[in-house]
């Protein structure tokens, strides 16, 4: 008597994606029973795939998929697919990616934020990526140059880590020639290896939320020529590093995000002298010659213009801002259009997270 197999049809669609949903799949005989749908673009929603075996790429293989997402299905080890283009496992538990040195991937699109991994081991023989997205995981040590294989990454997306260093194995320069978007938000780095950084098209880089302490502004816009978008919030930068950095990306016209120091009088009222308080007679200050007043406001006028810097202060974070929000939106927008026009053939698709 042959074994039952399970025929799955898709429960919903969105954005021409076809779902299922509390799909169970515990062991490769499960899925040898399965017969999925004969789509390009299939998603997984809630349900149990323990293993995303190369037994489960091979079944959505002859079933002509291309496109893959998953989300709160549990996937705890994932077999790299030789045979999709596009990779969405959000949200999965997932804690091991095994990827083959000897497979051609074709892989574009893989995000796989929001699990537990520790480690991008052989995450270079990827090296068709134009997107990668590694954001809430658990990874420690970085070496940027298993990226250096990918001729053709755009975003690179490392926030909410652990991560403390960003050094590369061999010490020498990272050239990332297609690279406009990277995110290291969130982790624990406390230092940027600019000297070995080669990124010549960068426009967005975050670096908030780490610990931060020197920043070499002139170093980075040298770097990193074309860069429009610089967010370097929630880091204790010593007051030179603060002073630097706005004078030079004032300069550079950078859209900048620096929390405020403050290292120096330059901003602040200067007080009168105990003894030229003694010399002023209702507000004026007399020279010896007589020749020369010079109004001293009094502490009530000090306190009025503190306030008002400190408004001034405020409208100019404000719009500064706003204007990072932007040109965030701007640059989202312009990769969603990319990955729209990317997609061939009637089933156009964005990612459906």
């Amino acid at each position: 008597m042959g074994a039952l197999v399970r025929q799955y049809s898709c429960d919903n669609y969105f954005q021409s994606w076809c779902q299922l949903h509390n799909v169970t799949i515990q062991m490769d005989a499960d899925v040898q029973a399965s017969v999925f749908p004969r789509v390009r673009q299939l998603g997984f929603i809630y349900g149990t795939i323990g293993n995303f075996s190369h037994t489960l790429n091979n079944q959505l293989f002859k079933a002509g998929v291309l496109r893959v997402f998953a989300r709160g299905t549990r996937i705890r080890h994932l077999t790299m697919p030789s045979t999709v283009d596009q990779l969405y496992l959000r949200d999965n538990d997932l804690r091991t990616v095994e990827i083959d040195p000897r497979a051609r991937y074709i892989l574009r699109y893989l995000r796989l934020q929001m699990n537990k991994l520790r480690t991008i081991a052989r995450f270079d023989h990827l090296t068709q990526l134009l997107e990668l997205n590694l954001c809430d995981n658990l990874i420690e040590d970085v070496p940027l140059d298993t990226f250096a294989t990918m001729p053709n990454l755009r975003q690179l997306i490392l926030c909410g880590n652990h991560i403390k260093t960003l050094g590369s194995s061999a010490q020498a320069i990272v050239w990332l020639p297609a690279l406009t978007h990277l995110d290291l938000a969130g982790n624990f780095i406390t230092r940027l290896p600019l000297e070995r950084w080669r990124l010549p098209q960068l426009i967005n880089l975050s670096v908030r939320d780490n610990l931060l302490t020197t920043l070499d502004s002139g170093t980075l816009v040298h770097r990193f020529p074309r860069l429009r978008i610089f967010d370097a919030s929630a880091n204790a930068l010593d007051c030179r590093s603060y002073q630097d950095a706005l004078q030079t990306f004032v300069n550079r016209s950078v859209v900048h995000l620096v929390d405020r120091r403050m290292c120096t009088v330059d901003d602040s009222i200067v007080l009168p002298m105990e003894d030229d308080v003694h010399q002023r007679d209702r507000g004026r200050m007399h020279h010896p010659n007589n020749e020369v007043e010079q109004f001293v406001p009094s502490a009530k006028e000090r306190q009025e213009i503190r306030h008002l810097k400190e408004r001034i202060f405020l409208q100019q974070r404000t719009i500064q801002q706003q204007r990072m929000d932007i040109e965030q939106l701007r640059a989202n927008l312009t990769t969603l259009m990319e990955q729209f026009d990317l997609v061939a053939g009637p089933a156009r698709a964005l990612d459906p997270f």
